[in-house]
């Protein structure tokens, strides 16, 4: 009895650590620039994030191919022209929440998460701060979170044929679910 009640504890003490952290595989990543003759904008739904709930430190992943346009020919110079995809297959932001507040998964509420890291776009990185928004409604987790690109910062250069029909500037629009990460047992 002794015994299967030190296995019950230690389970749950395991339990308890796996949900110090927080996974989404499929984050959505939406792009946007306004232009006076075309918009362009694309989005990708298989962004992954992970984010340690005790440091604060959190990461997130998205495989440029991954981008669906409205319109063929723009996705192929997004990842043949622009951001090159084939060679610089992923974005990538890896960074902490400073303050980190202490974060109840049993209760509803909302964080203001102020972020700060390095992204790395095209073979650049690049220090960048944003706020976050995080929402926890029935023991699960929202990520939001708006912030501008330059791509100058990334070393995406814009033809000059099409430097009017592309913003120097890119709305980037996270949005991701996120699911206690389970402990492997």
């Amino acid at each position: 009895m002794t015994r299967f009640l030190l296995a019950i504890i230690l389970m749950a003490s395991n339990l308890a650590h796996g949900q110090d952290r927080l996974l989404c595989r499929n984050a959505s990543v939406k792009f946007f620039s306004k232009m006076p003759l075309e918009n362009i904008e694309a989005v990708n739904n298989q962004g992954l994030s992970v984010i340690d709930l005790k440091s604060g430190n959190m990461e997130f992943s998205v495989l440029l191919k991954g981008f669906i346009f409205p319109n063929a020919l723009m996705q192929e110079h997004f990842n043949e022209n622009y951001v090159e995809s084939s060679k610089y297959p992923r974005a990538f932001f890896k960074g902490t929440i400073q303050s980190m507040p202490a974060i109840d998964m049993t209760k509803n509420a909302t964080y203001q998460l102020d972020v700060k890291g390095t992204m790395q776009l095209h073979g650049q990185s690049k220090a960048m701060s944003t706020t976050a928004q995080l929402t926890i409604k029935d023991g699960k987790a929202n990520g939001d979170a708006v912030f501008d690109l330059l791509l100058a910062d990334y070393a995406i250069d814009i033809p000059k044929l099409v430097k009017d029909k592309i913003a120097k500037s890119i709305t980037i629009n996270v949005k991701a679910i996120y699911q206690i990460q389970k402990p492997n047992l």
